[in-house]
């Protein structure tokens, strides 16, 4: 199995926790985050409840740590759209690229940034808290690209939250059918109506 290159460099005990975040994030995304017992984090880690609490207290500051990588990645998504093209529409169009190149997941386990914010949203204000900024942060860059398509701030905001919309719910009828033709099918309409 090949080494990530972004752990290469690692001393052991940032390995050691990119492996929890990179594990416990598998698990809360198939499983839902309050489904997800510490025993479980253990056994998919191969590491002791003390080895684990060294670096995370307890799971809720290991779902803290996902959502900062979770940022992090998003950040630099948003970095690589923006070197890749000039056109907005283009960028916008990536945004869709990138829940296309998820399909076979979102098929079997929904969106992974949806699934832990609905999971949240209804009885758990404290952790809906900790999952929204990921949301916050793909409407504002998505606003970002209507703006620069010539939108008002309000106006592109209104798109951006559209655009979201739409994608959640094409991902959240593909998971609940288990279509991945019906996402496919979908997510390209909408980038073609963004590309027009």
């Amino acid at each position: 199995m090949k080494q990530k290159c972004y752990t290469y460099f690692m001393k052991q005990g940032e390995k050691t926790k990119q492996h929890i975040l990179e594990q416990s994030n598998v698990l809360f995304y198939i499983n839902g985050y309050s489904s997800t017992s510490f025993t479980d984090i253990m056994e998919a880690t191969g590491l002791s409840k003390g080895n684990i609490t060294y670096h995370f207290k307890n799971k809720q500051a290991i779902l803290e740590g996902i959502i900062a990588q979770r940022l992090r990645e998003a950040e630099c998504f948003f970095k690589i759209w923006e070197e890749k093209s000039q056109n907005p529409k283009e960028r916008l169009a990536f945004f869709c690229d990138m829940i296309l190149s998820e399909q076979e997941n979102i098929e079997a386990y929904g969106c992974p940034m949806g699934t832990l914010t609905a999971e949240f949203s209804k009885n758990e204000p404290t952790l809906y808290t900790i999952t929204l900024p990921l949301f916050q942060s793909y409407r504002a860059w998505l606003a970002k690209q209507f703006s620069l398509l010539g939108a008002n701030n309000a106006d592109a905001d209104t798109q951006a939250m559209s655009l979201l919309g739409r994608v959640q719910g094409v991902a959240m009828v593909a998971h609940s059918f288990k279509d991945r033709y019906f996402l496919v099918n979908e997510i390209e309409k909408i980038k073609e109506e963004l590309t027009k």
